[in-house]
């Protein structure tokens, strides 16, 4: 659901409230089953679906009940005959991924290189419904899907799933468009046993996560997106700056969104995955991983890494580097993903094999051993992000053969940073930066400090500051997530 549409929200005050009150009335006269709740939810949740759009909530539909169908026809049979099926209904989920996602891209980018070109009027000769723009979450709830059928596959003890609960399990409002991806053994049983008891302190806990995913997104992602110029190519400390920009506004557009989510999926007493773990505190790339979109990672890792590898571990490394390349086309259909998939794979290798000598170096030392691991983490985070920001390839190449010339690291270069911006832009940018800056040193000192990492800004004076803020700084023409392209 997109959070920074005030639809959103008006629709769940609308819808919520009075399934709440009639709840409440049809309670205290003994007329409403336990078991509705779960009826509740699934309605407010496709009603919200329904209205981020139409034609996506059609095909959303189909999906759910094709899958829920084919599932509980897998869990009826046993031997080949189960594995055909979850073989087939995999394809099957991945096919409606791709043909959404990936067609015009596959049509235009690699036949059109390998034919010479694809007239631009392509799309008329094929009466295919091609998407304007592709469904909101199919990225995400494709993955649960998939996820879902091969841990149902895998169960020893095989029972049923009901379709309301599966609905539910799906369709499940705060996390459905952009994650966090749930799995059936941490979700499934808090939605069967789903009731609408609300608690003082799931309330307040709930209050405090969406306090900060606001503050994240509005107050810092949306403040600090209009300042990320694409256009630069000729100055290196420019380019580097707007990669930086962005390296900020990805973490706070997308981990805001997750605590939004995470939030008020705890109001309801639902408690998600969650999906970010302070990851800009990371010492090596390999904890970058464990610690950036957590529930994605873990995906690949357990449905593409393992399977891949199978006990064939001498091809690991190869694996694991086409997995993340993988994982970097999931991120969009563009070659700009697929090179930035490949680089953090090559990092990881490159860390794996080279960097231990240098690791053993550093091991000498303390203080000066985690800055400066986590000074070149966090460059080389940064750097991939230019991979991930920039689509247009010739653009990209500019940009990487301008930071790869020494020359051009000139003063007069340097200072075309501080008048690239006029004295209200950079005034706002520099309060977004210092506020950013605050809340990434919050997460350095708690992970420091061995807290949970969002601790020291989920305390509730801090809950209450950060809410202040988001109402004083919020950016008047909030952007969408950036996860929603996706």
């Amino acid at each position: 659901m997109n959070f920074s549409d005030f639809s959103f929200w008006w629709i769940l005050f609308v819808v919520g409230i009075p399934l709440l009150v009639i709840r409440s009335i049809a309670k205290s006269l003994d007329l409403w089953r336990d078991s509705w709740d779960a009826v509740a939810l699934a309605a407010l949740s496709l009603t919200l679906f329904l209205n981020a759009s139409f034609s996506s909530f059609l095909v959303f539909l189909f999906e759910v009940i094709f899958n829920y169908l084919m599932v509980r026809w897998m869990l009826q049979c046993r031997g080949w005959k189960a594995k055909a099926i979850a073989t087939s209904l995999i394809v099957f989920d991945v096919a409606v991924l791709a043909y959404f996602k990936y067609l015009t891209f596959f049509v235009e980018d690699v036949i059109g290189l390998a034919v010479g070109g694809i007239p631009e009027n392509w799309q008329a000769s094929f009466p295919l419904p091609v998407f304007q723009r592709i469904p909101p979450g199919i990225s995400f709830y494709t993955f649960q899907m998939v996820a879902f059928v091969v841990d149902s596959y895998n169960l020893k003890k095989q029972k049923q799933i009901q379709f309301l609960d599966y609905v539910n399990f799906i369709a499940f409002f705060p996390q459905i468009v952009a994650g966090p991806i749930e799995r059936r053994k941490q979700l499934l049983p808090q939605i069967e046993s789903f009731r609408l008891k609300f608690t003082a302190d799931n309330f307040e806990i709930g209050l405090r996560w969406i306090s900060l995913g606001l503050f994240m997104k509005f107050a810092l992602a949306d403040n600090i997106a209009p300042y990320i110029d694409l256009s630069q190519t000729a100055n290196p400390w420019l380019v580097w700056f707007h990669a930086f920009l962005f390296t900020l506004r990805i973490y706070f557009d997308f981990a805001g969104y997750s605590f939004i989510a995470l939030g008020l999926a705890r109001i309801l007493g639902i408690n998600l995955e969650v999906n970010f773990l302070a990851p800009y505190t990371s010492v090596s790339i390999q904890e970058f991983w464990r610690r950036w979109h957590v529930t994605l990672s873990n995906w690949f890792r357990d449905y593409v890494f393992i399977p891949l590898m199978g006990r064939n571990k001498k091809w690991a490394a190869f694996y694991l580097w086409l997995t993340f390349t993988l994982s970097g086309f999931w991120h969009g259909a563009a070659w700009n993903f697929l090179i930035w998939g490949a680089y953090h794979g090559t990092l990881l290798l490159v860390l794996r094999y080279a960097g231990r000598p240098f690791q053993r170096w550093l091991g000498h030392w303390t203080t000066r051993t985690q800055f400066v691991s986590w000074a070149l983490t966090f460059g080389s985070v940064v750097l991939g992000c230019l991979f991930f920001m920039e689509t247009d390839t010739a653009r990209l190449l500019a940009k990487l053969q301008t930071l790869a010339t020494p020359w051009a690291y000139s003063l007069s270069n340097l200072g075309g940073v501080f008048t690239a911006f006029e004295v209200k832009e950079g005034s706002v940018l520099l309060a977004a930066l210092v506020l950013s800056l605050g809340v990434l040193f919050l997460e350095h000192l708690a992970v420091w400090q061995k807290r949970p990492e969002y601790e020291l800004l989920l305390s509730p004076w801090m809950a209450r500051g950060l809410l202040v803020l988001t109402i004083l700084l919020g950016a008047n023409v909030p952007s969408e997530f950036i996860y929603f392209e996706f």
